[in-house]
């Protein structure tokens, strides 16, 4: 059980990391930048990371105390709702910036923040959904043999439930986006369109790209060599608890990114105000 001190020494060192980050970004960066579409989704993606860090502690009562009921399924929903949640909002964001290189006409006429607030709204809500169908699933794979005692889940729901968070919350999404950002940046090379001059928006998105997929895949990989045995070899179960450790690292480096973007938008900021610096499509140069 030795692997059991270095993940918490992992998790432990992402929680303090991670919390301040988190609050930096929401708190104090969030209400410097101006309002903008592109802000709504970057400061969602925040709020999504803050609260998957937020409880981390959970994991660690689970797993010294797995009899609490309450404890192990909101940590599973928690962890449920940080997958759909991550995965949809960075799909929403890619396909925003994918739409204003592609359609900027419609984007200078439909694309608003109620419309973003909308959307987020709604992703958020399928976010949960998800979480509260399937959220009781993420911690009976990761869990002890001795611990599993405590779940009581049919297999075959099990296979079922592993597929459909894969499909939905990381194989689907992580397609839209790289076909969004493709399109982007085929579009920009061929000057076709015209990208848009904040070029930060996009550089943090092509950052968070690669971040969701290394640090997610450990963790769909060792679920689908759970299912296989539910009762699997050491080196399996040891593979199984620090697979999350790569989920809670990402919610500390996606703030890295997010605070790259501050001073570019503050610094165009000024720029927007000036009617000389909107491009021919009536993008201002802050989205």
């Amino acid at each position: 059980m030795e692997y059991l001190i270095v993940f918490q020494l992992l998790c432990g060192m992402t929680f303090l990391a991670g919390v301040p980050l988190n609050v930096y970004v929401l708190f104090v960066a969030g209400y410097r930048l101006k309002r903008t579409v592109s802000a709504v989704w970057f400061w969602n993606r925040a709020m999504a990371d803050f609260i998957f860090i937020i409880f981390l502690p959970l994991r660690f009562i689970f797993v010294f105390n797995p009899s609490f009921d309450f404890i192990m399924r909101l940590s599973s929903i928690v962890t449920s709702l940080h997958m759909f949640s991550s995965a949809f909002l960075l799909t929403g964001l890619s396909v925003d910036r994918c739409i204003l290189v592609a359609c900027p006409e419609w984007a200078r006429n439909h694309r608003t923040l109620p419309l973003a607030y909308g959307v987020v709204m709604g992703l958020w809500a399928l976010s949960l959904g998800f979480s509260l169908r399937y959220g009781d699933i993420s911690d009976y794979l990761v869990a002890l043999p001795s611990i599993r005692r405590y779940f009581e889940l049919d297999k075959g729901r099990v296979k079922a439930t592993v597929a459909m968070q894969f499909l939905v919350g990381f194989l689907i999404p992580f397609a839209l986006i790289l076909i969004s950002t493709f399109y982007i940046v085929l579009a920009a090379k061929l000057r076709r369109k015209r990208l848009i001059q904040s070029t930060k928006p996009l550089k943090i998105l092509i950052g968070l790209i690669p971040t969701f997929f290394l640090c997610w895949l450990p963790y769909y990989v060792f679920f689908f060599l759970q299912i296989f045995d539910m009762y699997p070899l050491p080196y399996l179960q040891i593979g199984n608890t620090f697979s999350c450790v790569p989920t809670y690292f990402s919610s500390c480096l996606n703030p890295i990114f997010y605070l790259t973007m501050e001073k570019e938008f503050l610094k165009y900021r000024q720029h927007a105000r000036n009617p000389q610096t909107t491009d021919n499509s009536g993008l201002e140069l802050d989205e």
